[in-house]
């Protein structure tokens, strides 16, 4: 008897030090349940990993593009300004689903879209988290390959970029496979490391640096359609983190830490970072003498020579710590696609994946234009999901949901309250794919161009109509079809009483 009892209470301890999470750790917990006692993290760890985090050329080069559109600094700064307040606002209450459910973001949209309907955001953070990864290792490789041939004269050319590419995607995966505790720990060194480069950079390009210089013809052939299509861009930014949010905030416990502090460190850190970033890539943009087709290596030939080594610094370090935001997002969400995998599985196949669009985008397409395209049409998809999920949190739900019926897509039992008709609530799904399915026709960029581009006369309307079509519908399908079942049967019974007025 007392043997069955130290062995239990043994299996106890083991089961719960799985959650344990510090540095140099790999981390075993995927996208399960935490329970609040085991969440150990802090707010301030928000404000660190999503600040230090933007500090990387991946990040920066969104700063640049409005240059290369033809904007001004100050138009430039202004478009990245607006796109960001949006963005962040708009991204606010997400990062109180992790606290409350102990899980990451798209497993918690479950609660809106339905047990099944989660995989639309484990689909949208995938493709998110896939291809800011992709871009954090073009840039950081950029840099490196160019730093390299000023320095030691070594040549640019398919080689040397592919084995530049290929160093910072080790880096990369190296830490992100660690999990959690070690991208905290990183990012506490990233973000004052890199901070103080930037500055160094400032100063660096200061003297060539004016406010009202032009570097290109308007991208949309006036200010206003351009300047609209940059803020559109800048909300990008935000938007890629509100599926992700809840990977860092799923670990702070609700009994030692108010909504209050998690919000404003969350969105202090995602706004300030970014915003930081996008006045360096417009300020050192502004400074060049002429613009190419990528930022960092106009950025190395144009730096003086005592910046070259830093400009590797922030290479290395700030590629890392992008990288591995993104690439520990994408094998979490994979999880969520393919439960029966384990974290360090999915992160290794999401790693590959990665790289290959990476060199997809950079070898076959102009790297550019597979970013501004990239851009709008996830956010065509990204801005209705998140409105909705905003949405379901602070009306449907209003901020209370039941943890253990997120989880119940791993077991073949009770489908529990999410359920909704067969796995899908489509309250929030047919609003969901009317608003992308709108976001991608109302899309033009280099590569593709949708039918209904031009009905905004030259003002790209994918994200405001994407995002105003599903907030809308939602708040219709909520209005005149509410969601008053308790348990996964009843809801089922609805459904199916429902399609079978429909057919008659």
């Amino acid at each position: 008897m007392i043997s069955m009892r130290l062995r239990n209470d043994a299996e106890s301890a083991g089961a719960a030090s799985q959650h344990k999470d510090r540095f140099g750790r790999i981390e075993s917990v995927g996208i399960e349940f935490i329970p609040d006692e085991e969440r150990t993290s802090r707010p301030r760890n928000l404000f660190t990993v999503f600040f230090g985090g933007n500090f990387a050329f991946s990040v920066i080069v969104f700063g640049w593009l409005p240059i290369t559109f033809g904007l001004d600094f100050v138009g430039a700064a202004t478009a990245s300004l607006a796109g960001l307040v949006v963005g962040t606002a708009l991204i606010a209450p997400m990062a109180l689903l992790g606290p409350r459910t102990g899980t990451n973001n798209t497993v918690s949209s479950a609660a809106h879209f339905g047990t099944r309907g989660r995989l639309i955001g484990s689909g949208l953070t995938l493709l998110f988290a896939l291809a800011y990864a992709a871009i954090a290792v073009w840039t950081s490789g950029d840099a490196l390959v160019a730093a390299a041939e000023r320095l030691l004269g070594v040549p640019v050319d398919g080689t040397t970029l592919a084995v530049g590419y290929a160093l910072i995607s080790v880096e990369i995966v190296l830490v992100a496979l660690f999990g959690h505790g070690t991208v905290v720990a990183m990012q506490k060194f990233v973000a004052p490391v890199v901070g103080a480069l930037l500055l160094l950079g400032v100063i660096a390009f200061a003297p060539d640096f004016s406010p009202t210089t032009v570097q290109a013809d308007y991208l949309l052939g006036d200010f206003w359609p351009t300047w609209i299509l940059s803020a559109v861009i800048s909300v990008g930014g935000p938007l890629s983190y509100a599926p992700t949010l809840g990977d860092y905030s799923r670990r702070i416990s609700r009994t030692r830490h108010s909504d209050r502090s998690v919000v404003i460190a969350t969105c202090l850190g995602v706004f300030l970072g970014l915003f930081v970033t996008a006045l360096f890539g417009a300020f050192t943009a502004s400074a060049m003498p002429e613009l190419g087709g990528s930022y960092v290596a106009d950025l190395v030939k144009s730096s003086p020579a005592w910046y070259l080594l830093p400009i590797l610094l922030i290479a290395l370090a700030g590629g890392l710590g992008q990288g591995v935001l993104n690439l520990y997002a994408s094998g979490l969400d994979l999880e969520a696609l393919f439960p029966r995998l384990r974290r360090i599985h999915t992160t290794l196949i999401t790693s590959v994946i990665a790289v290959g669009l990476l060199y997809l985008g950079v070898f076959v397409f102009n790297a550019v234009d597979s970013i501004t395209a990239m851009t709008l049409v996830l956010n065509g998809f990204a801005g209705p999901w998140v409105v909705i999920n905003v949405l379901g949190f602070l009306i449907a739900r209003r901020g209370k949901y039941h943890a253990a019926d997120l989880q119940l897509f791993r077991a073949d039992g009770p489908r529990g309250r999410y359920w909704f008709c067969h796995g899908w609530n489509l309250r929030a799904v047919i609003p969901w794919a009317i608003g992308s399915t709108f976001g991608v026709l109302a899309t033009e960029t280099s590569l593709y161009s949708g039918p209904l581009s031009h009905i905004g006369g030259g003002v790209d309307l994918s994200f405001i109509g994407s995002t105003l079509i599903g907030a809308v519908g939602y708040l219709i399908a909520l209005r005149f079809w509410r969601e008053t079942a308790t348990t996964g049967e009843f809801a089922q019974e609805q459904c199916e009483h429902v399609l079978m007025s429909n057919h008659e």
